[in-house]
C-alpha cells in the first residue's frame, strides 16, 4: 500500500512541475527584451476601458528607446507625441516617460511618466492595470 501512494505522490508530483514548466515563461535577457519590445503597440480597448473615449492608441517603441503616442478620440480630438522616452526594467516592467493618459477623458492629453508591467506572452503585451482588461498588445516589429 505504501510503494502504491509513494508511486502515485511521485507522478502527481512529477505533472504539476511538468505544469507549472510550461505555464511560465522564463523572462528574456535584456538584449532579447529590447528587440520584443521595439516595433508598434496598439490600445486593446474591451469593456474595462470602453467609457474613455479612445477610438485608437498607438504607442512606437523605437530601437534608440525613442517613443512616439498617436492617440484618437470618439469625439475626434487627436494627440500625437514623437519625442517621450521608454526604458526596460529586468523586473518585468517599462517606463514610458510622458505617455498620455487617456483614462480620465477630463485630462485626456496630459502626459505623464507611468511604469508599467509587461507580459512577455504572444503577442507581448504592457499592461495598463493588472484589474482591468486594457493593455498595449505589439502588432508589428517595424518602427
Amino acid at each position: 500500500m505504501f510503494g502504491f501512494l509513494a508511486q502515485r505522490l511521485v507522478t502527481t508530483l512529477s505533472l504539476a512541475a511538468l505544469f507549472l514548466a510550461v505555464g511560465c515563461r522564463k523572462a528574456p535577457n535584456p538584449v532579447e527584451a529590447h528587440r520584443l519590445l521595439v516595433g508598434k503597440w496598439r490600445l486593446v480597448i474591451k469593456s474595462d476601458c470602453e467609457h474613455w473615449g479612445v477610438k485608437s492608441d498607438t504607442l512606437i517603441l523605437h530601437s534608440d528607446q525613442r517613443m512616439e503616442q498617436h492617440i484618437t478620440l470618439l469625439n475626434g480630438r487627436k494627440y500625437d507625441l514623437s519625442q517621450e522616452r521608454w526604458e526596460y526594467f529586468p523586473d518585468h516592467s517599462i517606463s514610458l516617460d510622458r505617455r498620455l493618459i487617456v483614462s480620465d477623458p477630463q485630462n485626456a492629453g496630459i502626459p505623464q511618466l507611468q511604469v508599467l508591467i509587461l507580459e512577455f506572452s504572444d503577442p507581448p503585451a504592457i499592461v495598463l492595470n493588472p484589474s482591468e482588461n486594457c493593455f498595449y498588445e505589439r502588432f508589428s516589429s517595424e518602427e
